[in-house]
């Protein structure tokens, strides 16, 4: 087996066609369905994978953003609101072709084994989004939303350039969130520039990214969730958490991971799962579908939703020379 690094999807997909390689770990939504009209025996979507896309605000102290804005960050009914107002049905059926769905929280539907499932699927609710804005002390006023200073609720929502699927999926909310009268701007910034910001000088309002999930047991997320971690997304390397919540994943989080019983760590990572959900510190918006391409010539393959997802049972894996020849 020979793997090839192709930095260039469209000249991976050429290659593809034309016989050269056999497998492509992971298509494009577009490439997924200019594919699936040529060759559909060719193209596999194995449903929404391990990985998800979602967004968070900045709530660290030591912020150089307005305190204003830190207030409103640090308001589960603004995050809560926020959500609410975003129409993931649309970003999955458009941005992704269909080939996504709505996230639901910190774990993908498709990790069967941690995965809450008590937990409820987000629905799009603009209305219900600003009566509980609202409710927090913020007014609509010529289609601008104005806090309780007066101050027109308006923040930067930063994104690494190049990633067309979130520069689409930013310009959608923008739109769904000026329906509630919150004005998003769209910064796209090279990736070290992007990580620059989130980890050293804390200067930005909101982030857009995504997170690759390469196992499924929930120690490999132990940096994310403990507020020590410096990939403590929203308010990294905290000397004691600073809310009572955060207090209570960093516990539950150590807790399962000291744990021997099955049960008693899905239980606490459950509790985890929903105080993520209720409380919104990261705003998951889908789970992108596991697309690939397998080669007819290939013989045993069944791609998967963990990587690597198309070669997982190499020792298992064979190509008929006499189909690859008939391709060329």
């Amino acid at each position: 087996i020979r793997l090839d690094i192709e930095q260039n999807r469209e000249v991976e997909l050429l290659r593809f066609e034309r016989g050269e390689i056999q497998l492509i770990n992971t298509l494009a939504a577009e490439h997924f369905d200019r594919l699936a009209a040529q060759s559909p025996q060719s193209v596999y979507d194995a449903g929404p994978g391990m990985d998800s896309e979602f967004l968070w605000f900045n709530q660290a102290p030591a912020s150089p953003i307005a305190s204003y804005k830190k207030a409103w960050f640090r308001s589960m009914a603004f995050r809560r609101a926020v959500s609410d107002a975003i129409n993931r049905e649309d970003i999955s059926r458009i941005v992704y072709k269909g080939h996504a769905r709505p996230a639901i929280g910190p774990v993908s539907p498709a990790n069967r084994v941690w995965f809450n499932t008590g937990l409820k699927a987000p629905s799009y609710r603009p209305q219900e989004a600003l009566r509980s804005l609202q409710q927090a002390g913020f007014q609509l006023t010529g289609g601008v939303l104005r806090d309780s200073g007066g101050h027109p609720v308006e923040f930067n929502i930063m994104t690494n350039s190049g990633n067309k699927y979130r520069e689409r999926m930013a310009a959608m909310m923008n739109q769904d969130l000026a329906k509630i009268g919150i004005k998003l701007n769209v910064a796209t910034l090279d990736f070290p520039s992007v990580l620059e910001r989130m980890n050293r000088t804390l200067d930005y309002d909101a982030c857009l990214l995504g997170l690759v999930n390469v196992d499924l047991d929930p120690n490999m997320q132990m940096n994310m969730w403990l507020s020590s971690s410096s990939m403590h997304a929203w308010s990294p390397k905290q000397v004691k958490p600073e809310t009572p919540w955060e207090e209570e994943i960093d516990r539950l989080m150590r807790l399962q991971a000291s744990q021997l019983d099955t049960k008693k760590r899905k239980a606490a990572f459950d509790r985890v799962q929903q105080i993520i959900v209720e409380q919104a510190p990261i705003i998951y918006l889908v789970n992108k579908n596991v697309l690939a391409a397998m080669s007819p010539a290939v013989k045993n393959g069944h791609p998967v939703v963990l990587r690597p997802q198309t070669f997982w049972n190499a020792e298992q894996l064979s190509v008929d020379g006499t189909v690859v020849q008939s391709r060329r």
